[in-house]
Parts: structure tokens; sequence; C-alpha cells
């Protein structure tokens, strides 16, 4: 007897063990289930990146809209291309000047504002790392700028100068008051510069950092008035000059005294040259090569020694007919490509250019002489 009660509980203490690893079995592969679905669960999408991929070696072509706002132009854009009216320069809605600043540039869009450019940087798996262009307002003068035309930028200390003026011939809104003011901005803010240059300037050479070339032009009634002036960067008094000595310092200097950079990047570009140049001190300067009645127009910047650029480059070209050259430092000299973007559009020329972090932002326009069609920039990767 005592045996089969032994035996009993031992067969109810098997059939217990064994439907408890039964369920411990089971619990298990739920377990492994659950947790084999949370693994082949994808995860959420990565949210889009801001601003436009600039194609590895490639170029990237934007155009701006009469909102201020740019788009891509090319292979799976939009057909429709964001123009307006066309109309002269002065009084469109165009990409206008760039200055750059440290890693990234100002930009002044006609009749509207300032916007900042950055290049960012994305690495990738397995793969070269992705570029793209970010374009973002600068607030603090875009009320200054109806009315009124933006002319070409230059640099003091760590801030972008734009001078913008009344148009004497295209410009039909009401006169503004002053007629001119030149912006002071940097990538994140922007504000009329005090004291001014003058409240009629009309256009402004600035041949040093501490000496800017300044050219007047006053109406009064049916008469015009021109003047010309030397300024201090420091705010001292003018200095007034006359036509014929405004003119011998603002004139165009051989190409044989540019910056050896510059100089080797203009070797890689055959033909009489006409080049407006930034360089590394802030100051702009025109160099010409050959004939300047019949040389290409091109614009140029120079970077100054030890700046961080990527693949070396001391120096860049573009002229108005898209052809590109790169001067690099190599061998304790310089050593220049040449490179051939095309134009995104027919009839397009480049009106001015600039390295943004190694990018090279041109601005584009449609001459539909004498109106511009539309505009917008070419950001071109020159490569390693």
């Amino acid at each position: 007897m005592a045996r089969t009660v032994y035996s009993e509980t031992a067969a109810n203490g098997r059939g217990r063990a064994i439907a408890g690893a039964t369920a411990l079995a089971l619990a298990m592969a739920l377990a492994t289930t659950a947790s084999c679905g949370k693994e082949a669960t994808p995860l959420p999408p990565e949210p889009p990146r801001p601003g436009f991929a600039v194609p590895p070696g490639g170029a990237l072509a934007l155009v701006i809209g009469d909102d201020g706002a740019f788009s891509v132009l090319g292979p799976g854009a939009p057909t429709d291309i964001p123009r307006g009216v066309p109309l002269p320069f002065p009084v469109a809605v165009v990409a206008s000047s760039i200055q750059p600043m440290g890693d990234g540039a100002v930009l002044a869009v006609n009749r509207t504002g300032l916007r900042r450019l950055r290049v960012a940087r994305y690495g990738r798996d397995g793969g070269p790392a992705e570029a793209r262009l970010i374009v973002e307002p600068i607030p603090g003068a875009e009320a200054e700028f109806p009315g009124r035309t933006v002319a070409p930028s230059w640099a003091r200390g760590n801030e972008a100068l734009f001078l913008l003026y009344r148009h004497p011939i295209f410009e039909s809104r009401s006169p503004r008051s002053p007629a001119s003011v030149v912006v002071r901005a940097t990538l994140d803010g922007a504000a009329v510069m005090e004291p001014g240059i003058g409240d009629d300037a009309y256009a402004v050479f600035p041949v040093s950092p501490d000496a800017w070339l300044a050219q007047y032009r006053t109406e009064s009634g049916d008469r015009v008035r021109a003047g010309y002036a030397r300024l201090s960067a420091s705010g001292t008094a003018a200095e007034p000059l006359s036509r014929a000595a405004f003119e011998r310092l603002a004139s165009p200097v051989p190409l044989d005294e540019a910056p050896e950079p510059l100089r080797a990047a203009a070797a890689a570009v055959p033909g009489p040259l006409l080049l407006e140049a930034r360089l590394p001190d802030g100051s702009r300067r025109a160099f010409v090569r050959g004939d300047p009645g019949v040389a290409a127009p091109g614009y140029a910047q120079v970077l100054r020694d030890g700046a961080p650029a990527p693949g070396g480059i001391a120096a860049c070209i573009v002229t108005d007919d898209w052809r590109v050259s790169i001067a690099r430092r190599a061998d304790g000299g310089f050593a220049a490509g040449s490179l051939y973007p095309g134009s995104p559009l027919p009839g397009a020329i480049v009106r001015d250019a600039a390295l943004v972090d190694g990018m090279l932002v041109a601005l584009w326009e449609e001459d539909l002489f004498p109106n511009t069609g539309a505009s917008g920039l070419l950001v071109l990767d020159p490569g390693p």
C-alpha cells in the first residue's frame, strides 16, 4: 500500500514537473517570438535632412522665385521654372552678391534680404559623405531692400558689407530716405551701418581694408551732380577726389601684380581676362590680362594663407561663360585645374562667385538683355 501511495505521489510529481517544463518552454518560445518580432519591427524613418544635396564631384543648380525661396533646377525637378515677368536686373528678385564669411557666406537677394549659406556634411556607412547646402534667412535688415539695388559686397573684420542704392535709370519706386545705406551682416544678423558713407552713394570700391573709394550721384531737378571720395574704414572724414584721380585708383591692375594663387588659377584660363577678385583682407580688386575691351569677365577669390580649405584650395576663378579654375597648394607652390560645369539654363551667365566651406557657389542669371530672367545658384563640388 505504501508503494502504491509512493508511486502515485511520484507520478503526480513527475506530471507536475513535465507540465512546469512545458509551460516554461512555451513561455520561452513566446518570449523569443516576441523578441524576434521586436527586432523585425523597422525603425522610424530618419527625418529629412535640411538643405539641398550637392552631388559628389558634381553640381547642384538652384533657381530663386519671386518670394526669395530657392528650389532645385534640373533632372527630377519640377519642369516649371519659377520666373516672373523679365525685369532689368536692378529691380528684379535675383541672387545678387555673395560674401564668404568663415565657414559660411552671406548672400544678398535683390529687393528681398539676406540669406545665410552653410554646408552640412553627413557620414555614410560604406559610402561617400553627403554634403548639403543650407539656405536660411538672416534677420535684421529686410526693410532696407525694397526700392534699392544691391551692389557688390566686401568685408571688414568679421562682417559682410553691402551697399544698397537707388538706381538712377531703372528704379520705379518713390525715393527712399536716405537713398543709399550700407548693411553690415554676420551669419546671425544684420543692421544698417552707422555712420554711413553718404546718403547718395552710388558705388563703393574697397581697394584696401582701410580705404574705400566711393562714387556719389545726386539729383536736383533736371540736374545731376557726380562726386568722388576716398573714405577711411575707421570713420574719419572723406577726402574728396577728382574724377581723374578716382578712375586712376579704381582702374584694373595688371594680372601680373595679382597674388600668386590667383595668377596660378588664371594661367589655366586662356585668353584675355577681366577679374573682379575678393582678397584675403576683405577688400576687392580688379585685375586685367590683355585688352579689357574684349576680355572675358570673371569672378575670383583668394584665400588667406593657412585658411582651412578642403583639398588645399588657394584661389578660384569662374568666368561668366562657365569656365572654372581652381588653384591648390602643391609642393611649395600652386597647381591649377579646370572644370566645365555647364550653364544651368541656356543663356545663363555668372554674375558672382565665392568658395563656401570647400564648395564653389556661383550666382547666375538668365541674360535677356536689357532684362534678366531666371536667377539662382550653381553649387559645384570641386573634389579633393
